[in-house]
């Protein structure tokens, strides 16, 4: 009797559905903007308000909608892409609105707009590292 054929059909589907996760993350790693040093900003900045992007979705995790310390209240805000939420909640450092944070990191295009993709964050005396010089997530 053979069961070539009949494992196989029946392994099919499962080899299938346990690829699938891995090609989702793969083409959402792929949408995601690059660390570039070449394009690298140290800005003293205020925080104008925090958002967290769901898992799943390109620069999940937090991020800090920022203007820099010397324009006006009401200028145009930068995304601050820090890093997954899980990775960011082992530091003590807890961002607030109205918070002057010294950022270092790329600023890239993303989706027709600018974001900066965080290499360090200086709030009073602490500093969150998030990449290293060549922009390399510490938290994978």
């Amino acid at each position: 009797m053979r069961f070539g054929p009949i494992v196989f059909l029946c392994a099919a589907p499962l080899l299938m559905a346990l690829a699938a996760p891995y090609e989702q993350k793969e083409s959402t790693a792929a949408d995601e903007p690059r660390y570039d040093s070449s394009t690298t900003v140290d800005t003293m900045m205020v925080v104008v308000d925090l958002k967290e992007v769901p898992s799943g979705s390109a620069l999940s995790g937090s991020h800090l909608m920022m203007r820099p310390e010397s324009s006006r209240a009401n200028s145009e805000t930068t995304d601050v892409y820090l890093g997954p939420a899980d990775y960011l909640k082992d530091f003590s450092c807890r961002f607030t609105k109205g918070d002057r944070v010294q950022v270092t990191g790329s600023k890239v295009k993303f989706n027709g707009a600018s974001v900066v993709l965080a290499r360090e964050v200086r709030l009073n005396s602490t500093t969150v590292y998030l990449r290293d010089e060549h922009g390399v997530p510490y938290w994978k």
